[in-house]
């Protein structure tokens, strides 16, 4: 899936999108034909076609893009801030259909592992030191806290990203900062 400008490609891609949303709910990624997708999103199979040779190709297009997008984020500012959780959860809510798609029980686990694992690379900067010299408890850190935020990502996509992405942000920023049970409990004191 290219960037472009051109309304009918957009149109095409979102109709396919949408239609793949659909069909995922009830069909398994792997057995969904793309005469099937082409029937549901309306459009020709030689479109399709013109572009993809099949949906799995169709999917990686716009993973990449993602992937993209998060990156442009790390490179703007190596430092972890509420900001940059702002502009993940932007780039994330761009793309509700192709996330409905990835979180359903029905679609293969390697497109939303990816996905998250770009995130989990990125981890490291709260550390600001190279990936490969964390030690054994920065990495269980690491995974602690990408296991929690991969929670709130899933829960927020499946409950239609009604939170805005500055929602989401404060919400891990708070949790992350203060601790979950000053959350839970906010008139407790912990040791």
């Amino acid at each position: 899936m290219k960037r472009t400008r051109d309304i009918r490609v957009i149109r095409t891609q979102t109709a396919l999108l949408e239609a793949l949303e659909d069909l995922i709910k009830t069909k398994k990624l792997s057995n969904i034909t793309i005469t099937e997708l082409c029937t549901a999103a309306k459009i020709n199979r030689n479109t399709f076609y013109y572009h993809y040779n099949n949906i799995f190709e169709f999917l990686d297009e716009h993973k990449k893009l993602i992937i993209d997008d998060l990156n442009e984020i790390t490179e703007i500012s190596k430092t972890h801030n509420k900001q940059n959780l702002v502009e993940v959860f932007t780039v994330l809510k761009k793309h509700p259909h192709f996330l409905n798609i990835l979180i359903s029980p029905n679609c293969d686990l390697d497109f939303f592992n990816e996905i998250f694992e770009v995130a989990s690379s990125k981890a490291s900067i709260i550390f600001s030191k190279d990936p490969n010299t964390l030690t054994n408890r920065d990495r269980l850190l690491c995974a602690y806290c990408n296991a929690g935020c991969n929670a709130v990502i899933i829960t927020w996509i499946m409950n239609d990203m009604k939170e805005s992405p500055e929602e989401i942000a404060d919400f891990i920023w708070t949790s992350s900062k203060n601790g979950i049970f000053s959350l839970l409990f906010p008139n407790e004191e912990f040791d």
